[in-house]
């Protein structure tokens, strides 16, 4: 009898799939909590207008959820290298402020993209994304070389 099971360890590159969903939904509340952070800045408190918080990171998640996989931020390799989590968690958080800036630059959400605006988000945002996938990549190589 030959057995037909799918295993997600073996998905290609990719890390386990439902570490990746977990990695995923995590990455888009950093995003959220810097958007967040940048509103509290402009005097604009995000919890007491949550929608308006929402409204104003979802291009950014949006971006984030089309080119952090695009550019292999959930790659097994990734998760593995200080060097490499650094390298592409950089180019993914770039293009997410690329994209984000042209969906907010859109009719659909609020506020434009001018570009200090997009400098600022770039570099401020790395200020949260990294710190947070660096944090990752060393518990990953942790339990990677405990056994």
């Amino acid at each position: 009898m030959i057995e037909s099971r799918i295993h997600p360890k073996s998905v290609g590159r990719i890390v386990v799939e439902p570490f990746v969903l977990s990695l995923a939904v995590v990455d888009a509340l950093v995003v959220v909590a810097f958007i967040g952070v940048g509103l509290f800045m402009h005097a604009i408190e995000p919890w007491a207008f949550p929608a308006y918080t929402i409204r104003t990171a979802t291009p950014f998640v949006i971006g984030w959820a089309i080119a952090a996989p695009l550019v292999g931020a959930y790659r097994r390799q990734v998760l593995e290298s200080v060097g490499r989590t650094l390298a592409t968690v950089a180019a993914a958080w770039i293009a997410a402020t690329l994209i984000g800036g042209a969906i907010r630059s859109s009719a659909l959400f609020p506020g434009g993209a001018p570009p200090a605006f997009l400098l600022v988000n770039a570099s401020l945002g790395l200020g949260f994304m990294l710190p947070w996938r660096l944090a990752v990549t060393g518990g990953h190589c942790w339990r990677s070389n405990r056994g």
